[in-house]
């Protein structure tokens, strides 16, 4: 019968366990993984099983650890994200952590979208590092990314996005996230793309601030392509900061809804 191992195509016989599947390509394991579930060694594999044999506290080589990355997710879920596009539009508190969501899911290719530089009072709810203070948050954002999945594409844009460019920015992607800090800008962008690019799906946030409650957290839709994620209530403003909690349940939730759109048709 045929199985998936490490992201390879195989025959073996029936009745093969794990354990003996792993004695016979040679691979010492102690997580075995079926089909995206731990399963005990002596699971029975099945035709057509995709299956990892890991070995806790080893690094694999270069050949297998692509797919070894995705090992919870299965195949079927890889293969289509690995091949989707999105553009993060704004990678603060939102944008960064939504675009390091996606490239851990998988995503082939992220465009990052901003103009701005790390600075101190970013660091208590966006991505990055002390020790990044002064970088392009472009930059400092595709450096972490890289440590996380090196094999897929990062797309860096130092500009800032209006009216003009916006299009020319986003067109041809599947899924554009706005991730932006200024009202108005997040308006711009949603009314121009869901006008002009109706193929792309169109994700928004709205209402993030402060520590109140996640489950006011919620999701609007605007139109055909287009959803907004947040309270829709509580914005930036004197005394009502931003915190790490919150803003990052919000950019989960972005995240969340795009690769739901993504794997649509799964």
């Amino acid at each position: 019968m045929n199985i998936t191992v490490n992201g390879k195509s195989i025959n073996i016989d029936n009745s093969t366990t794990i354990y003996e599947l792993s004695l016979l390509l040679n691979i010492e394991a102690d997580l075995f993984i079926v089909n995206s579930f731990p399963v005990d060694k002596s699971y029975i594999l099945n035709e057509n099983d995709n299956v990892s044999l890991i070995k806790k506290g080893q690094m694999p080589d270069k050949e297998h650890l692509e797919y070894l990355l995705f090992s919870r997710q299965g195949l079927d879920v890889y293969k289509i994200l690995k091949t989707s596009k999105v553009v993060v539009c704004g990678i603060g508190g939102l944008g960064s952590h939504v675009a390091i969501s996606l490239a851990r899911s998988g995503v082939g290719t992220i465009k990052i979208i901003d103009y701005d530089v790390v600075e101190p009072s970013n660091i208590n709810r966006q991505s990055y590092f002390i020790n990044q203070i002064g970088l392009y948050k472009t930059q400092a954002l595709k450096n972490i990314i890289e440590n996380i999945n090196p094999y897929i594409k990062i797309i860096c844009k130092n500009i800032m996005l209006n009216s003009h460019n916006i299009i020319n920015e986003v067109s041809g992607f599947d899924v554009i996230l706005e991730c932006f800090d200024n009202a108005e800008t997040k308006v711009m962008l949603m009314e121009k793309c869901i006008k002009e690019l109706p193929s792309s799906f169109i994700i928004g946030a709205s209402g993030v601030a402060g520590y109140f409650d996640t489950d006011i957290i919620k999701i609007k839709k605007l139109g055909s392509n287009c959803i907004v994620v947040g309270d829709f209530e509580n914005e930036a403003g004197f005394f009502k900061g931003l915190m790490a909690p919150r803003v990052t349940a919000c950019a989960a939730v972005q995240a969340n809804e795009a690769v739901k759109y993504l794997l649509k048709d799964i």
